[in-house]
């Protein structure tokens, strides 16, 4: 494991500049440790998983029962599926969350119905959960070398760009430029970097945790937003888990296999990318694990309305940004969203936190995804080849463009390719991975 000074601190030489891991991957920190590292995880998880919750259940023409109780469900998929990745799956520090893929493929054919959404959610999980019981899955991982693993890690950052542009540019308060919310999450983007950059041990994995909350607590008293108010609520039942039956299309079956295909390389990118980061060993045994655990997820989150869970990629970032490669300290994160799950009034609190300090928040964990992808592509600080770099050149600014291509573009895209080719992450990962097997690929040396 690459031990020394491994914050981006400038206190050795580029060259000599490594890894910095506090916790290994198989051990619990101490449990002050645990508790802050846990509650970052959380942090990372639930306001993108709101948001997402509230797209779907808004699409679907959800009231506001409606759309608490499938959030609900959602937070119940997620949890369990956490723990069992942990204990069982990846084994490995990966956050646990909805596909962003899969909702995608839920957008695109919602005029089908929530029935046969489902049960192509599940049609599609099953499928997934035999590739890797079966072991193919660990096949596929050979075709993630670093220039794809890098690949991967940069397009999550783009991927990610248009959500942090409307999260930072959020609508002003009355009086105020809209350009104050982008100044104010800027600023606090430096000040966690420099937070980072000066504290030692559990204060430097703390920084980020910090940030989202002192930066609440700033822009409410600068008065860029009015002070929010928090219903608590109690603890309430588990949600309905069968809200209107399955039903298979073939249409739609077909479109879930296409999302499906693309989570999968989702799930491998991210594994290896994560194992390659922290050293860890028997890859190919944690990729079949993996993907056959998120299948399973996908099966329950199509029996229950749900949506299918996913390794997210941003996950290296965070190993990166708090020093901590600890498997456990997801644990309790799967605790917390479970009681999330069974309590509405927890999911209010996140609902808290201003959408500028949200952007801020993924724009320092995206800073940290790209010297996570550097370090997959350069390890020892050896240069690039010509190919890496062109693969790199090709998938980063495919993925730029498919991001932010135009809605009515989008929309003309045949509903059944649409989860593809309208996907920035999928369409610069499949580039990457022609690049490097096909067109690209070495045959006497690498291309200088």
């Amino acid at each position: 494991m690459p031990s020394g000074s491994g914050e981006i601190s400038g206190q050795r030489a580029p060259e000599e500049e490594s890894l910095e891991i506090l916790h290994p991957l198989d051990r619990w920190p101490d449990a002050g440790t645990s508790m802050v590292l846990a509650a970052q995880w959380l942090v990372i998880l639930v306001p993108g998983l709101l948001v997402l919750g509230q797209v779907v259940g808004l699409a679907w023409g959800l009231d506001d029962a409606g759309r608490i109780e499938f959030m609900q469900r959602l937070l119940l998929v997620t949890a369990i599926t956490q723990a069992v990745q942990v204990l069982w799956g990846h084994r490995l520090p990966g956050l646990v969350g909805p596909s962003a893929v899969l909702i995608v493929g839920v957008l695109a054919t919602i005029a089908s119905g929530p029935g046969s959404v489902a049960g192509a959610m599940a049609v599609g999980g099953g499928l997934t959960a035999l590739a890797g019981i079966f072991g193919l899955a660990a096949r596929l991982g050979r075709l993630y070398t670093p220039p794809v693993l890098a690949s991967s890690l940069l397009l999550v950052a783009v991927s990610l760009t248009p959500t942090m542009r409307d999260l930072l540019y959020h609508a002003p308060a009355e009086g105020q430029a809209i350009s104050g919310s982008f100044l104010f999450g800027i600023g606090l983007v430096l000040l966690m970097l420099l937070a980072q950059f000066r504290l030692k041990g559990l204060w430097s994995s703390a920084a980020v945790l910090m940030g989202l909350v002192a930066g609440s607590l700033v822009y409410y008293a600068l008065g860029l937003e009015p002070w929010p108010v928090w219903r608590a609520g109690a603890l309430s039942g588990p949600p309905s888990l069968l809200p209107g039956g399955l039903a298979f299309e073939p249409g739609v079956i077909v479109a879930f296999l296409l999302c499906y295909l693309a989570l999968i390389s989702n799930e491998l990118a991210t594994i290896e990318s994560t194992g390659r980061l922290i050293g860890a060993d028997k890859m190919a045994a944690r990729a079949n694990r993996g993907v056959a655990v998120s299948g399973l997820g996908g099966v329950a989150a199509g029996i229950m309305g749900s949506l299918g869970p996913v390794t997210y990629s941003v996950s290296p970032a965070v190993v990166v940004s708090t020093k901590s490669a600890s498997r456990y300290t997801l644990l309790p994160a799967a605790a917390a969203t479970l009681v999330l799950a069974l309590w509405p009034g927890g999911l209010a609190l996140f609902g808290l936190v201003p959408e500028p300090v949200v952007g801020a928040v993924l724009l320092t964990l995206m800073a940290q995804s790209v010297y996570a992808s550097l370090h997959v592509l350069l390890p020892q600080g050896s240069a690039p080849s010509w190919t890496s770099g062109s693969i790199l050149g090709v998938a980063l600014i495919a993925g730029i463009v498919v991001s932010f291509m135009p809605p009515e573009i989008k929309a003309n895209i045949h509903p059944y390719l649409r989860p593809i080719l309208g996907n920035g992450f999928v369409v610069g990962l499949v580039l990457a991975l022609i690049m490097e097997h096909v067109l690209l690929r070495k045959k006497g040396g690498p291309k200088n």
